[in-house]
């Protein structure tokens, strides 16, 4: 069985704004979950240290109107806290195959 998923990156200062913690006081009170989350940055004194934005990709898992509900969360808080946010929708691409 295919799990429903969305992929999400969401880029900018994601260890300084602890954007983890929010996206998880965000998303509490939704259906919908975060797998397989990892965050990246160039070396992690350089992250911290001189600020440079990281990425942090992750997959929501759920089904699909829970899936959308937790995205428009997920882009309301990346308008907010000034993060690039993309996300690529497996189901449509499955649809296409």
């Amino acid at each position: 069985m295919v799990e429903a998923r969305t992929e999400v990156i969401m880029v900018g200062h994601i260890l300084e704004n602890e954007i983890v913690f929010k996206l998880h006081e965000a998303l509490k009170d939704t259906i919908a979950d975060v797998k397989h989350c990892e965050i990246s940055f160039t070396t992690l004194k350089d992250g911290i240290e001189k600020k440079r934005p990281s990425t942090m990709r992750f997959y929501l898992m759920g089904d699909t109107k829970e899936r959308e509900k937790a995205i428009e969360i997920i882009k309301s808080l990346a308008k907010k806290e000034d993060l690039g946010v993309e996300t690529i929708n497996y189901d449509e691409l499955w649809a296409k195959k």
